[in-house]
């Protein structure tokens, strides 16, 4: 199995991206020491919709002041996220050849999934990079709609295509031959199947020891379960304790960075498989969780992977 170290990246949705340099140099030269966690995914490239702090907008400067901080002489096991919706999709904005970025995971939202593959091709060729195309929201697709993107996707030059359970909603006891059929059609292609799991509903960590039964071959992974929403699988649960103590100790000393805030509103947005933004806003407004499940539960079609409002009046 592939790990991907989400962390900084996807764990960024808990501190604004905006990581303490002491914990991020830290957290490297930890994680680069395992043998089993194959890229750190460092963050966003040059987004600022929704955060101009350096783990949303990472650029060649921060990645040159990273190199220089930690005497890091090349970028082979290091990750960026490309948010399709929200991307530069200019190629000559990403990293050359010469920065040597290991990974580069484009991910798209079904309405971008065309323009999303194309991205993610030019970006290789400007890059180098090895390229993974990341779907998510998957628990609202049909099958036929997975199989649209993996076959797009296989034609792009991929070299991971990965799956998300965006809404923490999946149940791989109730949904393995689905996607046991999916990862044996991009096994197929000669492409790695990969799966990024949300713990919403508290089945991440069982879902993960069915992806191997499933044929999966690559998942990520967060130190705590950090990330967005009620956070991920956790790193320190899949890895082998034999390997781990360094990262434990890790753990400890930014336990008071490393907190996740659940609550029992994702359980609900996770149940009708929606944006965990519903979620999150129904605690801003107040409404009780019985009254967030009764308007949850009239949310549908592409309200429910992005947010609307007026199904909170």
């Amino acid at each position: 199995m592939n790990f991907i170290d989400v962390t900084l990246r996807d764990g960024g949705h808990q501190v604004k991206f905006d990581w303490i340099d002491d914990f991020v140099d830290s957290h490297i030269r930890t994680i680069i020491r395992s043998p089993t966690i194959n890229f750190i995914e460092l963050g966003y490239w040059k987004q600022t919709s929704k955060s101009t702090n350096k783990f949303y907008d990472l650029n060649e400067i921060h990645l040159q002041d990273i190199s220089d901080r930690l005497n890091i002489e090349n970028f082979n096991k290091f990750s960026i996220m490309v948010d399709c919706h929200y991307c530069k999709h200019d190629a000559n904005e990403y990293p050359n050849k010469d920065f040597g970025v290991g990974l580069v995971r484009v991910c798209s939202r079904s309405e971008d999934i065309d323009i999303a593959v194309k991205l993610g091709e030019s970006i290789k060729k400007r890059t180098g990079s090895k390229l993974s195309m990341n779907f998510f929201n998957i628990t609202n697709y049909t099958m036929v709609d997975l199989e649209r993107c993996v076959k797009l996707a296989s034609n792009s030059g991929a070299d991971f295509i990965y799956f998300a359970d965006t809404h923490g909603t999946l149940d791989l006891e109730h949904e393995f031959e689905k996607y046991s059929d999916m990862a044996a059609l991009i096994n197929s292609y000669g492409v790695t199947p990969g799966f990024h799991l949300h713990d919403h509903s508290g089945k991440a960590y069982f879902n993960y020891r069915q992806l191997l039964k499933c044929g999966f071959g690559s998942t990520d992974v967060s130190l705590a379960g950090m990330g967005k929403g009620d956070g991920n699988l956790k790193l320190e649960y899949v890895l082998p304790v034999f390997e781990s103590p360094e990262i434990l100790d890790h753990l400890e000393n930014y336990r008071s960075i490393l907190q996740m805030k659940p609550s029992s509103y994702g359980i609900i947005s996770s149940y009708f498989s929606i944006t965990d933004y519903y979620a999150l806003q129904a605690i801003r407004l107040g409404l009780k969780p019985s009254t967030f499940y009764n308007k949850a539960s009239f949310i549908e079609g592409i309200n429910k992977d992005n947010y609307s409002k007026e199904h909170l009046m």
